[in-house]
């Protein structure tokens, strides 16, 4: 089959997700373009990666607050809706994958779906508990009356992104039942894809991370925004070196709209020797950081979307053997397991004690990378993602 997936919140093949199920097609026999916006280190244009057509569009314009995303959205929707144009102009396409956020997509998979294209769903990130997020609110009722309006107006759309789709691929459990729950979506639609490193991808020897080491490393893999709490790790990392005296430096592997402000905080709070930003990296980097530090951190908060939702993070250190530290969250503990220590969430010193633990005890530290190792190989994409996708788009062909 003929694919094209779109995707708005991330270059292309910089999302790990929509990069990995483009892959997995291609590999198939599908024919698959990706479009997504050009941001820094991914420049406008066509090109072919690895057997994958990518348009990517120009970022006119990004939003850093909430009246700046009617805007945003809207550039981009335009550049997407001419892209799929040219592409399905061009030798056309059988499916239209769209991944939110945001969702809005669904404007122009509904469009094509009139031309018989079938239409799959990647339901990504939970736009509306996204609103409580970007908020500082758990519940609804906590938001001022703009944000009431936002989160229904999230929640409507939500809904129209999972109605127009034949096919909805949830990230996890909890997506799925969001899905059905929810949106009244039946079982028979939703399908599970879970997100993770390919088998190959796992580094033959793990990080030797109960070595000692003068300086050891603490390594961070994300996106940089306000529901991260890249923020947070900043003040527990300050505790970590004040209070409890500790030696370290602090690998950023990332970027995203606060990272001018983290980089500010990081002079604030007198870390400017021990926090090292790395922007974003290409994959085989990212392992080669990891495998330098002796412990990964996922400092995500405690809120409606965190809750429900599957960090990569999370698997990209028990790949490379690391222990971590994260906030007792469902998922965080639904990937992990017993390979991470837990800290209450929203205590922002529990967290550092936690890091501090993991620093004086380098045998915790190795039983902790070791477990990571072992559950990793039950969660590959081999496993849990590659023969669940492409069972749904068999279905696709047999129904087109």
């Amino acid at each position: 089959m003929r694919v094209c997936i779109i995707v708005e919140n991330l270059p292309v093949p910089a999302d790990y997700r929509v990069w990995r199920i483009a892959q997995t097609l291609r590999k198939a026999g599908h024919g698959v373009t990706v479009i997504s916006p050009a941001t820094r280190g991914f420049g406008a244009g066509v090109e072919e990666i690895e057997g994958v057509r990518v348009r990517r569009h120009a970022l006119e314009f990004e939003a850093r607050s909430l009246w700046g995303y009617p805007l945003e959205y809207v550039l981009a929707l335009w550049h997407e809706w001419w892209q799929s144009v040219r592409e399905y102009c061009g030798g056309g396409f059988d499916v239209i994958h769209v991944c939110n956020p945001p969702d809005l997509l669904w404007v122009i998979a509904a469009i094509w779906k009139v031309f018989g294209v079938k239409v799959v769903y990647d339901h990504h990130d939970l736009c509306p508990e996204l609103v409580l997020a970007k908020s500082g609110c758990q519940r609804v009722e906590e938001l001022n009356w703009v944000g009431r309006v936002t989160y229904s107006l999230m929640v409507l759309l939500e809904r129209w992104s999972h109605k127009v789709a034949d096919v909805v691929l949830a990230t996890n459990e909890s997506y799925a039942r969001i899905a059905m729950e929810r949106h009244g979506i039946g079982g028979e639609r939703v399908v599970v894809v879970k997100t993770a490193p390919r088998g190959e991808e796992i580094p033959a020897e793990p990080a030797r991370c109960g070595a000692s080491a003068s300086v050891p490393r603490i390594g961070y893999v994300g996106v940089m925004a306000r529901q991260d709490g890249v923020d947070g790790l900043l003040r527990s990392a300050a505790v970590l070196c004040k209070e409890f005296g500790r030696e370290f430096e602090l690998v950023l592997i990332g970027d995203g709209p606060e990272r001018e402000k983290l980089e500010r905080m990081v002079g604030e709070l007198g870390l400017g020797d021990r926090v090292i930003f790395k922007g974003f990296l290409p994959r085989e980097e990212v392992q080669r950081e990891l495998l330098g530090c002796v412990m990964g951190v996922t400092p995500d908060p405690a809120c409606p979307m965190n809750n429900a939702s599957t960090m990569l993070k999370v698997l990209d250190y028990m790949a490379c053997g690391l222990p971590q530290v994260a906030y007792d969250l469902p998922e965080h503990r639904a990937s992990a397991g017993d390979a991470a220590l837990y800290a209450v969430p929203g205590d922002e010193r529990n967290f550092a004690l936690l890091m501090a633990q993991l620093l004086d005890n380098p045998a915790l530290r190795m039983e902790l990378g070791q477990i990571g190792r072992r559950r990793i190989r039950e969660l590959v994409w081999e496993r849990n993602g590659e023969r669940v996708l492409l069972g749904v788009y068999e279905r696709l062909a047999r129904e087109a």
